[in-house]
């Protein structure tokens, strides 16, 4: 894999474009005006303690309050068990990994002590976001820290020692869990991580020991700041893509901002390593998106049909609860006149798509798949074995359920933060994020029903009626027949008057003078 780092930095927004093997995989924006609180570390307050739902609520300087479940207050708790509690939503899948993939079997949970013998309100306590607040829910939080390195994750409250399943050599395992042995007993655990095995011993000392004075600082900072506040934030955005890349995999960074420039050359610099043959500063007066042919493919984002290359489509429907998509044959109508093979087709290269933009839009929680109907068992294994595959891609963790009894396929895929579309859209002011309005016919039967009321209930003989000039236009022309009928009736005179600031379902109906 090739991989290039594109950032785009204009007063008051960061973009951050991933292009993995020349096609853009997925497109970060950090503002200055939506404070992103995930990965920070603060110091929080206790504001409530609800023995009935085992859990807390944390003040740590958000608009909302934080959660964290009691299983979080527990000192003795297993890497394992924390695992679990982080996993144990609607939104993701039960089984237990660490961020490297690696398996562990689950121990069995001890009885929970009541949460009101463990915290209090009014208490002082350390905590990390492990997922920003989204829509009406507040952060959930931690208060098992992790410090997270290139080779490294240190683990301050809990005591364990992992390496990357993904390293296979057996005598590179037994050095890093050696390894590991020193930092646990200096009262840390610790994760290897998959790039841990390209790198000597010395480096991952070297970065092991920063961490570890990292923590010292945020201990010392917890006893001298007034709560709430922040004790460290997160890494910037650019050094995380940077951190989780191998460096022969990384093609080049381009920054258009020296100071995203130099927050790269010290990053570089601290591991001992050159940023030259891989940092580029872009000062063109270009637009650096447009340059890379990004721009076109971001303002994308948010619609909601996704042509396939075969003339097939999809539509992505995003509601609060989950996400919807629909595959369609389009103008795909196959060769040798065999439907299901033309159904199995664009089906697999839907799934292609359905995975690639999971990634692109960040779209999590709950995903819901409506292939187009194949007969054929051995067709949808096909079709459910590539979607797996495909989402292996991700970095964000994701399940697949196969095919329901009404053909539908489930995934989750593990939320942190809100999707693109979301940060990119707002609900239109018009429809109110329905979709739909009114029709031009609907309002006016809406209009002349409450012209009959204001006549028969208030006794108005002259009455004006305010709309939108299109509806104006339909009552004295299309329906001019209806309308009279009603003025007879109703012995009343109805001055029409427009405003063109209405909205199209907007009217008022009053008594004239």
């Amino acid at each position: 894999m090739n991989r290039q780092i594109i950032v785009n930095n204009t007063y008051g927004e960061k973009r951050i474009a991933i292009i993995d093997d020349k096609r853009l995989a997925e497109v970060h924006l950090v503002r200055s005006n939506e404070t992103s609180s995930l990965s920070n570390i603060y110091l929080g307050v206790i504001r409530r303690v609800l023995p009935g739902m085992q859990s807390a609520f944390v003040e740590f300087g958000g608009d909302r309050t934080g959660f964290i479940p009691i299983s979080d207050f527990r000192s003795d708790i297993t890497y394992e068990e924390f695992q679990k509690s982080l996993d144990a939503e609607a939104d993701e899948s039960e089984d237990t990994r660490n961020e490297e993939g690696e398996e562990s079997p689950v121990e069995e949970k001890s009885a929970a002590p009541d949460i009101t013998s463990l915290v209090h309100e009014g208490q002082k306590i350390i905590v990390q976001v492990i997922k920003e607040p989204i829509g009406q829910k507040g952060a959930k939080m931690t208060t098992h820290i992790s410090l997270a390195g290139r080779f490294c994750v240190l683990m301050p409250t809990i005591n364990h020692i992992g390496v990357s399943k993904k390293i296979v050599d057996k005598d590179k395992r037994r050095e890093l869990r050696e390894f590991g042995q020193k930092v646990l007993a200096k009262g840390f655990g610790v994760i290897l991580r998959t790039l841990s095995a390209e790198v000597d011993i010395k480096l991952l000392e070297k970065e092991a020991v920063s961490l570890i004075k990292r923590w010292s600082a945020i201990q010392t900072a917890s006893k001298k700041e007034k709560a709430p506040a922040l004790l460290l934030p997160a890494l910037d955005p650019i050094l995380s893509f940077v951190q989780n890349t191998k460096i022969d995999e990384l093609q080049e960074i381009v920054v258009d901002n020296r100071s995203d420039e130099k927050i790269v050359r010290d990053y570089f610099n601290f591991y001992g390593e050159s940023a030259e043959d891989k940092l580029r500063f872009y000062d063109l007066p270009y637009p650096v998106f447009d340059y890379y042919s990004i721009e076109p493919e971001v303002s994308m984002l948010t619609k909601k049909k996704i042509w396939l290359k075969s003339g097939g489509f999809l539509i992505i429907e995003q509601t609060e609860a989950l996400t919807v998509i629909d595959v369609n044959t389009g103008k795909f109508i196959g060769k040798g006149g065999n439907l299901e093979n033309t159904v199995c087709k664009t089906n697999i290269e839907a799934a292609v798509e359905i995975a690639y933009h999971l990634r692109l839009r960040n779209i999590a929680g709950i995903i819901v798949v409506d292939f187009i109907d194949m007969r054929s068992s051995a067709n949808k294994q096909k079709v459910y074995s590539k979607l797996e595959s495909e989402l292996k891609k991700d970095s964000a963790k994701c399940t697949t359920y196969y095919f329901t009894q009404l053909g539908l396929i489930q995934i989750t895929r593990k939320r942190t933060m809100e999707s693109n579309i979301s940060t990119m859209s707002e609900p239109c002011p018009y429809c109110n994020g329905n979709g739909i309005i009114f029709s031009r016919d609907t309002v006016v039967f809406q209009v002349l029903r409450e012209i009959r009321k204001q006549a028969r209930l208030a006794g108005s003989k002259i009455i004006t009626a305010t709309m939108h000039p299109d509806i104006a236009f339909a009552l004295e022309h299309s329906y001019s027949k209806e309308f009279d009928e009603l003025k007879t009736d109703q012995k009343i005179t109805v001055r029409i008057e427009t405003n063109s600031a209405f909205h199209r379902e907007q009217f008022t109906v009053s008594e004239g003078k």
